[in-house]
């Protein structure tokens, strides 16, 4: 990720609140700033895409959007919730073991900024385990494809668990392809 400017994901529902927000973070540092009005976009785009902050502005046009904090919470991002002072104890009350720091409005322009230097200080070590954790995921997912194509070659080759095994490391090298891509073949093959 890149440390030097920012990936900001604002999900607010009106424009003079957008601007306010944007000009308090742009304040605080040059930064990407991509505004979605919805739940629903604002979860598109964190799918989509890598951000550093996730900064949601309650209410949504479709919602509180604590739904949202909380998947985003789930991303490398930074999440920051906020919303009026009536509503900070519910929304600190919802989303307590998210790791979403929750904002309220009243607390002013020198606390959000201290947010966003926390929040994004917390963006920048997650980022760091994500190669790490996509590397567990695609091994965890290559087992998973091996173990789907043994099972074929064992049903419908009648082989055994070893010799379904020594099948596919034997083509792997022999067609100097990895296993995972032999083991696609074999799924495709009996058309799994």
């Amino acid at each position: 990720m890149n440390t030097g400017e920012p990936r900001i994901l604002l999900a607010v529902s009106g424009p003079k609140t957008e601007k306010v927000f944007s000009d308090m973070i742009l304040d605080w540092q040059n930064s990407d700033i991509s505004v979605r009005t919805t739940s629903k976009e604002a979860w598109k785009a964190l799918q989509e895409s890598t951000y550093s902050l996730a900064i949601i502005i309650s209410p949504l046009i479709d919602g509180n959007g604590f739904d949202l904090a909380s998947m985003a919470s789930r991303t490398s991002a930074g999440v920051i919730f906020v919303c009026r002072p009536q509503m900070a104890d519910t929304a600190e009350q919802k989303l307590r073991d998210t790791g979403v720091y929750v904002f309220s409005t009243d607390l002013g322009k020198r606390i959000f900024t201290q947010a966003l230097k926390m929040m994004h200080a917390v963006s920048i070590r997650l980022s760091k385990d994500v190669p790490q954790t996509q590397m567990l995921q695609d091994r965890i997912r290559d087992i998973r494809i091996i173990n789907r194509a043994k099972c074929l070659l064992i049903q419908y080759e009648r082989l055994s668990e070893e010799e379904a095994h020594k099948t596919i490391e034997r083509q792997a090298m022999n067609r100097q392809m990895s296993r995972r891509e032999i083991a696609e073949e074999i799924l495709e093959n009996y058309g799994a």
